[in-house]
């Protein structure tokens, strides 16, 4: 019970200090997002740009619960992988910070450009395709570089080891069973 409550805790915080930054900076700060077009933005990669758009508040609600779902299994993810290796919860600061340069690195340039959303509307269909698409991902830097917002790459980082690979790594280490 103590892995589920790591598990759920993590994937909670974590979701939600990912989903308020990403309101705030692709809001006000910079590309003056709503926050449903912000949601909408996480549903395309299951639905597409264009399909994601015209859903309204449907899409939005799609991209809410995937946001929270992905968050949530990167947090079992890390919560799994501190069973087998204590160091993940004994140094949880610096290995929540390395876990979220890992998610960041698979969610810009492996999860993005295979869904919906980065590859043309619907998802790579064989082997090849996937493999093409992998080789383009790191042929560039994701997110696209904006000049009138440098900071938009770092703050990216910055959210997922900070604001997402830390909060899953101190849920872990509260809810790991004790060992002696």
């Amino acid at each position: 019970m103590q892995i589920l409550w790591g598990i759920l805790l993590g994937g909670l915080i974590a979701g939600a200090l990912d989903i308020v930054y990403a309101f705030v900076v692709y809001g006000p700060l910079s590309y003056g997002l709503t926050p449903q077009e912000v949601l909408q933005s996480v549903a395309s990669g299951w639905l597409g740009r264009d399909a994601s758009r015209a859903g309204n508040w449907d899409s939005a609600t799609l991209g809410l619960a995937s946001h929270f779902l992905i968050a949530t299994l990167m947090a079992a993810v890390y919560v799994f992988a501190a069973q087998g290796f204590r160091v993940l919860t004994d140094k949880a600061i610096l290995w929540g910070f390395i876990y979220g340069l890992i998610l960041y690195v698979a969610m810009n340039y492996v999860v993005a450009p295979l869904s919906a959303a980065g590859g043309g509307g619907q998802f790579a269909a064989s082997f090849g395709e996937i493999v093409a698409r992998l080789r383009e991902s790191f042929s560039d830097i994701r997110p696209v570089w904006d000049a009138r917002y440098p900071w938009m790459i770092p703050g990216t980082i910055l959210t997922h080891t900070v604001l997402v690979g830390i909060p899953i790594a101190l849920a872990a280490k509260r809810f790991a069973p004790h060992r002696d």
